[in-house]
């Protein structure tokens, strides 16, 4: 392969991320704006969110190891032009059960392109750097946050919301080109093809896992709703909710930043103090409501938060997989947006009965479980 092509991987994989970000988050700062123009309640939109959800975690455990049998150039690159397509379906929704089907295809895609990418990263890496490469490509999610979802909030004001979506598939469709061009035709990802759904009787898996459910539940059922509490709190129109998200996205891309430099040593204790502090930036969202920037500085310390608990879980999740590195990560997928699914669906109620607030609440009562869980458990 032409050393160009190659240099280029990671950048590539990143892009991958970037847009399986993108996808997941702009519902919410736009979430009015899509429920307006579709004549629905904004709840029924975050349905969209879940069914998104849904359909990625059964293709992470259906699909997600093809990268570990079929050439990754295809597995992936593929898996963005079907988002693409996903995302032209989107834009031209008219009902709000269409931009849930929608989204469920988009879901079928980002089934194999996360975990797809994780893999692939780690694969392709040069001997001995297979976590700085991981960890370059992680910071899509980032970008995701700072710089598309804040952008999709401005052109949604200015050009409407199915604009956002229409850019959205056109960055597929150039990332799937890439992902097709740069990436080896031929790859083994992992040393045993172990099937996806075996990985979870790994030693020590489950108790991972089950953390990492209850964290991910508090995360998107608070986040599909964070955009409209903002706006709710401050009267603030979709590009002041924007900023409010590309506060949490500093907070997360800052506090990576810092990981690459502190490289704490992730153990049982490390785990559980990141996860009563992430329960504690949850219970404090009634204090931080009380003024626009309190809220800001609320919002930048529960994204560094979170990339504390992310890293720390995915580590936690890595030691645990040995050989079966592709299953292990479908697992991961699956079980991530098997709350993004049940996330959104959990809080809809409570945030119709008391506001974003009291979303948080339950967020802080379902990280406290998984640091139970942790603390009986690993």
């Amino acid at each position: 392969m032409p050393k160009v092509l190659r240099q280029l991987q990671p950048i590539v994989l990143l892009a991958a991320v970037l847009l399986v970000g993108s996808n997941a988050f702009i519902l919410s700062p736009i979430l009015s704006d899509v429920a307006g123009a579709l004549g629905t309640d904004s709840y029924r939109i975050t349905w969209a969110i879940s069914a998104f959800g849904a359909a990625t975690a059964v293709s992470s455990l259906m699909l997600g190891s093809l990268v570990d049998r079929l050439p990754a150039s295809r597995v992936l690159g593929g898996a963005a032009l079907l988002l693409a397509l996903a995302q032209v379906l989107s834009s031209l929704s008219q009902h709000w059960l269409w931009l849930c089907l929608s989204q469920a295809v988009a879901g079928i895609a980002v089934g194999v392109l996360l975990p797809g990418s994780y893999v692939t990263a780690a694969a392709s890496a040069p001997k001995g750097r297979e976590a700085a490469r991981l960890g370059l490509v992680l910071t899509g999610w980032a970008l995701a946050l700072v710089l598309a979802v804040p952008l999709a909030a401005f052109i949604s004001d200015w050009l409407g919301w199915r604009f956002v979506y229409v850019l959205l598939s056109g960055l597929s469709l150039f990332v799937g080109i890439g992902l097709f061009a740069a990436l080896p035709r031929s790859l083994s990802t992992a040393a045993v093809r172990t099937p996806v759904w075996r990985a979870f009787r790994l030693p020590g898996v489950a108790p991972v896992v089950a953390v990492i459910l209850m964290f991910m539940s508090a995360f998107y059922g608070s986040f599909a709703f964070f955009g409209e509490g903002m706006r709710a709190a401050f009267g603030l129109s979709t590009k002041g909710a924007g900023v409010f998200v590309m506060a949490y996205g500093l907070g997360f891309g800052l506090a990576g930043l810092g990981l690459s430099f502190a490289a704490p040593q992730v153990n049982r204790r490390y785990l559980l103090t990141v996860l009563v502090a992430i329960a504690a930036s949850y219970a404090c969202w009634h204090f931080a409501l009380m003024s626009p920037v309190s809220a800001f500085l609320g919002t930048a310390i529960w994204g560094g938060l979170n990339q504390l608990g992310l890293n720390a879980l995915v580590v936690s999740l890595n030691r645990r997989a040995g050989t079966a590195r592709g299953a292990v990560m479908g697992l991961n997928g699956a079980v991530t947006y098997s709350a993004v699914f049940a996330g959104p669906m959990l809080m809809g109620p409570l945030y119709e009965s008391a506001g974003f607030a009291g979303v948080t609440g339950m967020g802080a009562v379902l990280v406290l479980f998984a640091a139970l869980i942790a603390a009986r458990s690993l």
